[in-house]
C-alpha cells in the first residue's frame, strides 16, 4: 500500500507537544490504494422486484468483535414473528455469538422457535420452539436432543421466506410470517413417523433459563407459553411469551413430556422443560403445516392473533414479500454493480426488524408497568436506544414517517405507563440496559422533523421531568449532580461518568432545540446551557481528551486509548468527537487544525497500520457507536477531502456481503441505517432537524416519503474511487429543505 510520509503533527499542530499522543511516526495513507474503481461499469438502474436484492445472510456470522448477530428467518416489516433455526455446534450455543439465535458456522439446528432480537449484542427472548422429526423417544425429550445437522447449501432465505432440509431425517422445514403468526410447513418423507416436537423449555442459547413453560392439546390446536429470563430481560424476572399452533391435521397420537419423561396421551404439563410431541398420519400427503399464534398478554390474545391473521402458506408468503416490497421501493439506486444493490438493499431490509411490534391484533399489549393496555397506535417495544438513535430512527423519520410517529407514540405510552422514558425496553419491562436519556433524543428528533400522530406535548413533559428529577426507577442516573455541577463526578462512581455526561449534553441540546421549537424559551436557555456545558466541563485543553472530572473540579487524566472505566464501550479518542450537536465549540476549543488532525488521527491510527478490524480498536472502530459520527466530523466542518476519503473508506471495507459483511453487532439497524446514509452522502445530526454532508457512492438516488416527496440525490461520475465532491448545489442542512429537492454532488477522482 501507498503511504504519504506526512507526520500529523504537521496538520494537527505546530509542535507535537500541543497534542498530546502525537508522534513523528503517524503517517497519513490513501486506504482505498488497493481497491479496484468500478468506474468503467455504466450505472444502471435497479431492476425490480427489489426483494430480489436482499440477502438475509448478511451479518449471520463473522468471528470475535465482528459477529453481526442477524439472523436469515422470515419477518413481516417489524412484526413481532419471527420464526427462524437455532443453531449450535456439538459444544452449544454460546450466547456471544448466538444472541439471535443463529449463527452461520455451526451446523446443528436444535429447533424453530419464534421470538429473537436483531443484531443485538445480548442473548435473550427463545422460548417455545417447533421442531419435524421422525419419531420420539426420551432422548429427543432431553435439551436439544431433538437437534439435527444441516448444511447451508440447502437453505434459501428472502424476505418472508426460509427453507433447509433437515440432514437426519431428510424434512424440508419451510418457514414464512406474518405480524403476529409464524408459518412452518413440513415435508416428511414418504412411510415415516412423522412427528412434531413443541418444545415450550427452549432455550435460544446458553445462558439463557426457561423457569416456567406449559403446553396445552385440544382438538389439532397446542396452546401454551415459556417464561424466558435472558441477558436483559433478568432486570425485570423475565417475559411471559405466548404462542397458539395449530395445525392442518389431526394428530394421529400425542403425548407430552416433562424433564425428559414422556406421557402417552397426556393433553397438559408444565414445569421448566416441558413439551409435547404429536404424530401424523402422512400416508395420504407428506406436507403437515402448523400456524402459530403469538403474544406477550396470553394465550387467549394468541389465539386471538391466529385468528385475525391465519391464511394458506403460499398466500402469506406472497403478502409478505409484496410488504417488504413497497418498503424498500421507498428508495431507488442507480449503481454500478449488483454487489452494491445488495449491499445497499440488504441493510435497508435491516432497519425494519427491530424495534418490535409488541400490541396484537385488536390492539392489546403489556406494558413495561406489567399491565394490559390498549393502543390505538401499533405500540412498540425492544428499543436499543443508545444504539438507535444517532442512525436507525434519523432514517426512518427521513423515508417512514408513519413509522416515526408510532415508535414516538410508543415510548410516550411506556412514560405514561411507567412513569419514565425508557433506556432499554425488551418485552415487556424495562431492562436499564445502557447509558444515557435516548429516548429524549429519538422524540425531540422526531418532533423537530414535523412528524405529527403522536403525543408530543406530554413526550416533552416526560423528558424535562426526567432532566430535572431524581425519579425512583429509570430515568437518568445522578440528577442531582448532573444539574448542580454539569457533569457526573468521578469520585462518586467512575462508571461511565465520561459517557453519561456527553450523552446527557447530547439529550440536553436535542431538550432545548425542542423547548425552542414550542416557543419555551425559558427551558430551551437552561438546557442548551448545560449541553454546552456538558463537554466543556470534561475538556482538558492540554491533551484536548475530555477526561473524569471530580466533585471538586479536578480532571483526572487517564490513559486515551483504554477501554471502559468512564467510557461506555470505549474509549477517550472514540469519545473525542461525541459532541455532533457542537461541532463548533469543540473546533473553538481545540482550534481548526487541531481538530482536524486529531480526527484523522482517529482514523490512520488503524486503517495505516495494518491492525485487525475482528478486535475493538481504540482508535477508529467501525462498529462502535460513539466512532459512528467521527467520520461526519469533517462534513459538519466543511473539509469535504477529508470527509471524502474517509467516509467512502469506512463504506467500503467496513461492510460487505456475506455472513460476516458486517462490522460488529448491527445492533437493531443501526450500522446497516449508518451504512445507507453512508452510501447516499448524508448523515443526520441526531435530536436536530439537520444534516451534514459527505459523498454518495451511487450516481443516482431517490428517496420517497409520504412527508417530504422525493428527495433526489444526483452525483455524476460518483464510483467506488471517483468519491471527492468538489462542490454540492444546493446545500439542504435543515429537514424542511430536503421537501422535494435535489442534492447535486460534482465529483472528483482526485482531492
Amino acid at each position: 500500500m501507498r503511504r504519504w510520509l506526512l507526520a500529523v503533527a504537521a496538520l494537527a499542530c505546530s509542535s507535537t507537544s500541543d497534542v498530546v499522543g502525537v508522534d513523528a511516526d503517524d503517517v497519513l495513507c490513501d486506504p482505498l490504494d488497493d481497491v479496484t474503481d468500478d468506474s468503467s461499469s455504466p450505472p444502471t438502474a435497479t431492476p425490480t422486484p427489489l426483494t430480489q436484492w436482499v440477502d438475509p445472510f448478511v451479518g449471520t456470522g463473522g468471528v470475535a468483535f465482528s459477529v453481526g448477530e442477524t439472523y436469515p428467518g422470515p419477518q413481516a416489516p417489524f412484526g413481532m414473528a419471527r420464526p427462524g433455526p437455532d443453531t449450535s455446534t456439538h459444544g452449544g450455543a454460546v450466547s456471544f455469538l448466538h444472541c439471535s439465535g443463529y449463527n452461520y458456522d455451526d451446523d446443528n439446528i436444535v429447533g424453530f422457535s419464534h421470538f429473537r432480537l436483531h443484531g443485538a449484542g445480548i442473548a435473550d427472548y427463545g422460548g417455545t420452539a417447533l421442531m419435524p422429526t421422525i419419531g420420539m423417544s426420551a432422548d429427543k425429550a432431553a435439551p436439544n436432543g431433538h437437534g439435527s445437522h444441516f448444511s447451508h447449501s440447502t437453505e434459501t432465505a428472502a424476505p418472508g421466506y426460509y427453507a433447509v432440509t433437515l440432514d437426519d431425517t431428510s424434512i424440508r422445514v419451510e418457514l414464512t410470517a406474518t405480524t403476529h403468526v409464524a408459518f412452518h410447513r413440513y415435508t416428511f418423507p414418504a412411510a415415516s413417523d412423522a412427528t412434531v416436537i413443541v418444545d415450550a423449555g427452549h432455550l435460544l442459547a446458553d445462558g439463557l433459563k426457561v423457569t416456567t413453560g406449559s403446553v396445552t392439546i385440544s382438538g389439532q390446536t397446542v396452546s401454551g407459553m415459556s417464561h424466558v429470563v435472558g441477558d436483559y430481560s433478568g432486570a425485570f424476572g423475565g417475559i411471559d411469551m405466548y404462542f397458539a399452533a395449530r395445525f392442518d391435521k389431526p394428530f394421529a397420537s400425542f403425548g407430552t413430556y416433562l424433564d425428559g419423561t414422556l406421557t402417552d396421551a397426556s393433553t397438559t404439563q408444565t414445569g421448566d422443560d416441558v413439551g409435547a410431541y404429536l404424530h401424523f398420519d402422512t400416508s395420504s400427503g407428506a406436507v403437515v403445516e402448523a400456524h402459530v399464534g403469538l403474544s406477550l398478554v396470553d394465550a387467549a390474545h394468541a389465539q386471538a392473533n391466529l385468528d385475525a391473521e391465519d391464511g394458506t402458506f403460499d398466500a402469506v408468503r406472497t403478502a409478505t414479500d409484496a410488504a417488504w416490497e413497497a418498503r424498500l421501493s421507498r428508495v431507488a439506486i442507480t449503481a454500478r454493480s449488483d454487489h452494491d444493490r445488495r449491499m445497499f438493499y440488504s441493510a435497508l431490509y435491516h432497519t425494519a426488524q427491530m424495534p418490535t411490534i409488541a400490541s396484537d391484533a385488536s390492539g392489546d399489549y403489556r406494558g413495561i408497568d406489567g399491565n394490559v393496555h390498549h393502543a390505538s397506535f401499533r405500540y412498540f417495544t425492544d428499543f436499543s436506544l443508545w444504539d438507535t438513535y444517532r442512525t436507525l430512527h434519523p432514517f426512518i423519520t427521513l423515508v417512514y414517517p408513519e413509522d416515526a410517529a408510532d415508535l414516538a407514540a410508543s415510548l410516550v405510552a411506556m412514560g405514561n405507563d411507567a412513569g419514565f422514558l425508557p433506556r432499554w425496553p425488551i418485552g415487556t419491562g424495562e431492562s436499564g440496559g445502557m447509558v444515557g436519556d435516548s429516548a429524549t433524543i429519538v422524540l425531540a428528533d422526531t418532533a423537530l422533523k414535523g412528524i405529527t400522530g403522536w403525543d408530543a406535548a406530554t413526550g416533552y413533559a416526560l423528558a424535562k421531568k426526567q432532566a430535572t428529577t431524581q425519579l425512583p426507577k429509570g430515568g437518568r442516573d445522578d440528577v442531582a449532580d448532573w444539574v448542580a455541577l454539569g457533569y457526573l463526578p468521578s469520585d462518586v462512581s467512575i462508571d461511565s461518568v465520561v459517557a453519561k455526561t456527553l450523552e446527557y449534553g447530547a439529550a440536553d441540546a436535542a431538550l432545548g432545540r425542542w423547548a425552542a421549537s414550542n416557543g419555551n424559551t425559558d427551558d430551551a436557555t437552561v438546557f442548551t446551557a448545560r449541553a454546552h456545558g456538558a463537554w466543556q466541563n470534561l475538556y482538558d485543553a492540554t491533551s484536548h481528551f475530555m477526561f473524569p472530572k471530580t466533585k471538586a473540579g479536578v480532571l483526572t487524566p487517564v490513559e486515551p486509548t483504554a477501554m471502559g472505566g468512564a467510557y461506555t464501550e470505549g474509549t477517550a479518542w472514540q469519545y473525542n468527537f461525541m459532541v455532533p450537536y457542537d461541532v463548533g465549540g469543540l473546533e473553538t476549543a481545540m482550534t481548526r487544525p487541531v481538530l482536524l488532525g486529531r480526527v484523522e488521527q482517529l482514523f490512520t491510527r488503524f486503517a495505516c497500520t495494518g491492525k485487525p478490524a475482528d478486535f475493538p480498536n481504540p482508535y477508529y472502530w467501525a462498529s462502535n457507536e460513539p466512532d459512528l459520527f467521527s467520520g461526519w466530523v469533517f462534513g459538519a466542518l466543511g473539509d469535504t477531502t477529508r470527509a471524502s476519503r474517509w467516509l467512502r473508506w469506512s463504506t467500503l471495507t467496513s461492510f460487505d456481503e456475506g455472513p460476516a459483511g458486517l462490522p460488529g453487532n448491527d445492533d437493531s439497524g443501526t450500522m446497516s441505517a449508518f451504512y445507507l446514509f453512508a452510501s447516499l452522502g448524508f448523515y443526520p445530526i441526531a435530536g436536530t432537524d439537520e444534516y451534514v454532508l459527505g459523498t454518495p457512492l451511487f450516481p443516482h438516488a431517490t428517496l420517497t416519503s409520504p412527508s417530504l416527496g422525493t428527495l433526489t440525490i444526483d452525483a455524476p461520475g460518483a464510483s467506488k474511487l471517483t468519491r471527492f465532491a468538489k462542490s454540492t448545489t444546493p446545500l439542504p442542512v435543515h429537514h424542511a429543505a430536503l421537501a422535494n429537492a435535489t442534492i447535486h454532488f460534482d465529483m472528483s477522482a482526485s482531492p
